[in-house]
């Protein structure tokens, strides 16, 4: 027999070897229970579903009889059972939250004195808290203040606390209250002979146990070195030089703007980024005007926490060390940099009621005050306020949609791209009525730059108080083009092709195509933008065939223009009528463009000139120019007398010169015959 002999360690192994063994063997004869016993168990305790009507189960474990029951009795969820026996399972059933808060119920599962809490959640609305501006300054006197706001929570489901400074006091910020698109808040008298601040959290724990907050610093100033400043009337102010402001004088006035509205001033799309809106310039305009409603400045808060001026207020400020400046045609004036410390004192009045005044009749010195247009309509009542592509609204702020009224003047109402109602699926109202706002000057480098002497801002929805029906406005249609007609294509004859009017009679051809020629390289189609963006008709607001184009848009031969050219009658008609276009080239396309009329047609005419005009770039999405339209410009254009009467009236709209726009400039290129331009909208009217 051979003997073994083992080390200390390696006995000490086999040893180890053995018990696991062993034990392994222990566990293998072990049965595995098939049951347990409790008298109360859940297999979760938060059971989140989407914001969808939808089906959840809930496993209950229990020995015994157990009962389910809903925590005050919520009416957005069901079970299927509110007892059993044993292990089994709820099935609760909750209807869709689309479009509300998300929201939370209690189960209440109970068994031999036992219950259990099932939170159940539903998703829904992201909460959104957003205070516009980071600071509100408020005078010394005290009085309501006024910060924009964007939230979708009630005001009743937030918390608002006030953490005020060492020094200065508390309980001095009250009557805090959410009104529409504003957080108000009511300051007291600052009786110190310096600043104090608090800070104004408001915060919402939402159903899912998310916590949304934001806040606003308010600092109130102490009162301001004016108590030897003298008043002076606005037509004083207005002869002062441009400049700082030397003199110890205030100006007393009534607000007619409203702070935390998108549409007061014109922003601009940024220095640093020309894909970005920057809204600094609405958050600190402000308008005041006489107290007879006369005349009116413009007013540049030096922050938006500066902007303290709420509208209908009867506000005096002091213009020591403020920067005025001037500017013409129209002359009018901005006081600029305006600190909250220089407003001396602001009171509630009654509302202001806008001046009715025909367009013919403005003068220089209604600049900046609140006026009421008087029998207007919308020029092309088609699509929506804001007819643009809307994959550029990061790209523009601001549209202007041509009004005109019944003596035939035209301008521009303004409309900036956070106006909730701009473009909310309603179709502008096609009627006349009146149209009130803020009567301001604008350039707007996307439309051609100077769009008119004057414009006008709205305030609000019901400022535009126009007639719905066409047939309530003051004007006759007599000929009228807006798609084209890509059913005429196939088989076009004169009295059935693609551009047929849709109203009246009469013929629309460009002078270097063939009439019938609606070929790719003849009058081909285009995209118009004024879709009212209901999901089932339009994407992003555009029409696929709301527009037609030609290019070839020089005669080299005669060295002339090319042309659009209309022939209609207007027998019959003995008041003036008006031209109603809308459009835009392509890049290289042409820009400058001549409203002529003729008896004859023919070449040598002869024709007679009634306004020039431009047509912008349409917009590059990969290279977006500040030059460039994101949709089409509308123009409206008043004829003589003369051309009214007539049995043939012939209209062209030739193009001027061979300037056009490149990638990089709207004026740096020569027009070639690949350059395109279109028309999405041709309309000739006369008053009833």
């Amino acid at each position: 027999m051979k003997t073994y002999f083992f080390s200390k360690a390696q006995k000490k192994h086999r040893y180890l070897l053995f018990f696991s063994l062993l034990l392994s063997v222990v566990i293998s004869c072990k049965k595995e229970p098939t049951s347990f016993s409790t008298d109360l168990a859940v297999d979760r305790r938060i059971v989140r579903v989407a914001d969808s009507a939808a089906n959840t189960h809930i496993l209950v474990y229990a020995d015994g009889n157990w009962t389910a029951s809903l925590q005050n009795s919520p009416d957005w969820v069901k079970l299927d059972k509110t007892s059993a026996r044993g292990k089994g399972e709820i099935i609760a059933t909750v209807k869709s939250n689309a479009g509300n808060l998300p929201r939370a119920a209690n189960i209440l599962i109970s068994a031999n004195n036992k219950t259990d809490t099932i939170s159940l959640q539903q998703r829904g609305l992201v909460p959104v808290i957003n205070i516009t501006d980071a600071t509100a300054n408020g005078i010394a006197n005290g009085g309501v203040m006024k910060t924009g706001i964007v939230t979708n929570i009630p005001f009743n489901l937030m918390q608002h606390t006030e953490v005020y400074g060492a020094t200065g006091g508390t309980n001095w910020i009250t009557n805090v209250a959410i009104n529409g698109t504003n957080l108000n808040f009511t300051l007291g008298q600052n009786p110190l002979a310096q600043t104090r601040q608090a800070v104004l959290k408001l915060s919402y724990l939402d159903a899912l146990g998310t916590l949304n907050q934001d806040s606003v610093i308010v600092t109130q100033n102490p009162k301001g070195g004016y108590d030897n400043a003298v008043a002076k009337d606005f037509d004083y102010v207005k002869t002062l030089p441009a400049g700082v402001v030397t003199q110890d004088i205030y100006i007393e006035g009534v607000i007619i703007s409203d702070k935390g509205n998108p549409n007061m001033g014109q922003n601009a799309n940024s220095a640093t980024n020309k894909h970005v809106v920057d809204k600094t310039e609405n958050s600190i305009t402000s308008y005041i005007q006489s107290l007879d409603g006369r005349s009116g400045f413009r007013i540049r808060a030096k922050t938006g926490g500066d902007n303290i001026y709420g509208r209908n207020e009867v506000v005096k400020i002091w213009l020591k060390g403020v920067n005025l400046i001037k500017e013409t045609n129209p002359s009018r004036t901005t006081i600029d940099q305006v600190p909250s410390i220089n407003v001396m004192s602001k009171v509630a009045a009654a509302p202001v009621q806008p001046r009715d005044i025909y367009m013919k009749d403005l003068t220089d010195n209604d600049t900046y005050t609140y006026v009421k247009l008087k029998d207007v309509e919308i020029s092309i009542p088609n699509g929506s306020f804001f007819n643009i592509n809307e994959g550029y609204i990061a790209r523009t702020d601001e549209y202007p949609l041509n009004i005109r009224d019944i003596n035939g003047d035209s301008m521009y109402m303004l409309t900036n791209i956070d106006v909730p109602y701009r473009r909310d699926g309603n179709p502008v109202p096609q009627g006349s009525g009146t149209i009130a706002g803020i009567l301001v000057h604008e350039d707007l480098p996307r439309y051609g730059g100077n769009i008119g002497k004057f414009a006008i801002r709205h305030i609000t929805r019901d400022d535009i108080a126009l007639q719905s029906d066409r047939n309530a406005g003051f004007s006759n249609v007599l000929v009228e083009w807006s798609r084209f007609k890509t059913e005429n294509v196939t088989g076009a004859t004169a009295a059935k092709n693609p551009l047929t009017p849709d109203t009246g009679t009469g013929t629309l051809t460009q002078s270097q195509k063939g009439a019938l020629d609606f070929t790719s390289s003849g009058i081909f189609v285009g995209g118009d933008y004024n879709g009212l963006l209901i999901e089932s008709t339009t994407v992003k607001g555009v029409i696929a065939n709301g527009a037609w184009g030609a290019n070839t848009w020089w005669n080299d031969a005669k060295n002339i223009g090319a042309s659009w050219n209309i022939k209609t009658s207007t027998t019959g008609i003995t008041k003036p009528i008006s031209l109603q276009i809308e459009g835009a080239s392509n890049i290289g396309g042409p820009t400058n463009f001549i409203t002529e009329w003729s008896t004859t047609g023919t070449d040598v005419g002869p024709w007679n000139l009634v306004a020039e005009y431009t047509m912008q770039d349409i917009t590059d999405f990969t290279n977006t120019l500040l030059t460039q339209v994101p949709g089409h410009k509308v123009v409206n254009v008043q004829f003589p007398l003369a051309a009214s009467g007539l049995p043939n009236l012939y209209i062209r709209l030739r193009v001027k010169n061979k300037t056009v726009g490149t990638t990089t400039s709207p004026a740096a290129g020569t027009l070639t015959a690949a350059g395109v331009s279109r028309l999405g909208h041709v309309s000739i009217k006369y008053n009833k």
